[in-house]
């Protein structure tokens, strides 16, 4: 299972601690749209893809609907936050994947 970061633009730390969380043992692997090309608003979620976090101050509102509406159809958990890794900590603390 694969999870998508969604805004930023450097997001190692993030896509660290999502891939070492005993919240989510089943992620193994990080995707990363920034939403500075044109054509990530457009982007589709792929298949494969358990969790999704949203850093929310990085992105702008046509790339949020777009995913926020692709979660929904495919039955995606988002993870909404700043970008801040204290915060995506608690949160996955709180999260359990289905």
């Amino acid at each position: 299972m694969k999870a998508l970061i969604v805004g930023a633009d450097h997001v190692d730390p993030i896509k660290h601690e999502l891939t070492q969380s005993p919240h989510f043992p089943g992620l193994s692997s990080t995707e990363h749209w920034t939403g500075r090309k044109v054509g990530d608003e457009r982007r589709k979620i792929p298949g494969n893809t358990g969790l999704i976090v949203v850093i929310c101050d990085r992105i702008n509102h046509k790339l949020l609907r777009n995913v926020r509406e692709q979660a929904k159809r495919q039955d995606v958990p988002l993870l909404y936050a700043r970008h801040s890794l204290t915060e995506i900590r608690e949160k996955l603390a709180g999260m359990q994947l289905a």
